[in-house]
């Protein structure tokens, strides 16, 4: 059956687009959703008049997939791996770890069916990986293939570096109690010798004034 596509379908078609595809897929998917009509005379006549219109928002595509190409052209994707002997890794690196890594490290959904590995990625190191992001809109994404041990590893050597810095605070601060403790104790003796000298005063004062007393 031949269609007319009212939006884009991935990896089928695109707005506007005429091609013929099977019945089946035409009356169960893309006509009861709303994807495409049946390409008749009057839905031909329509699609003429909305060409425009069409072009427009497909300006408008392309010009948001030129924008990403060029991000992600000066942006690398990194993705970790298990490496053994000679950074050889267990398997190779699939086009959905890329995928993954590029949703979640630049926030940009790219379908893994559009990402093109020309060789199998086996070792660690840098690739250049094409993928496809709107018609003939391509780029070409850096990739870096790391080894997730090399990884980790840095991780525990950035937390036994900020170990030593936690410990000297603690320190520090342990430091700071016991000059505070020492000079409340020091206050506290103080006090005390006060206490002491006021006391032996006032037992002199008494006794001067019993002698005064007897005196007369």
């Amino acid at each position: 059956m031949q269609v007319i596509f009212l939006q884009d379908v991935d990896r089928v078609a695109h707005e506007g687009d005429l091609a013929e595809v099977a019945d089946g897929y035409a009356r169960n998917f893309l006509i009861p959703r709303g994807l495409a009509v049946k390409a008749t005379k009057g839905a031909l006549r329509e699609l003429e008049e909305r060409r425009s219109a069409i072009e427009r928002r497909d300006a408008e595509k392309r010009q948001k997939a030129d924008q990403l190409a060029e991000d992600l052209s000066e942006r690398a994707v990194i993705v970790k791996a298990t490496a053994g002997e000679g950074q050889r890794l267990h398997g190779q690196v699939t086009a959905q770890q890329i995928a993954d890594a590029a949703l979640e490290q630049l926030d940009i959904a790219i379908d893994r069916r559009d990402i093109d590995i020309p060789e199998p990625i086996r070792r660690t190191g840098d690739y250049l990986i094409g993928a496809q992001l709107y018609k003939d809109v391509a780029v070409q994404l850096q990739l870096s293939v790391v080894s997730d041990r090399e990884t980790e590893d840095a991780e525990t050597e950035e937390e036994e570096q900020a170990q030593p810095q936690e410990e000297d605070k603690s320190a520090a601060v342990d430091r700071d109690s016991e000059a505070e403790a020492e000079a409340e104790a020091e206050a506290e003796d103080e006090d005390e010798d006060e206490d002491e000298d006021g006391s032996a005063t006032d037992v002199e004062a008494e006794t001067q004034v019993k002698v005064d007393a007897s005196e007369e």
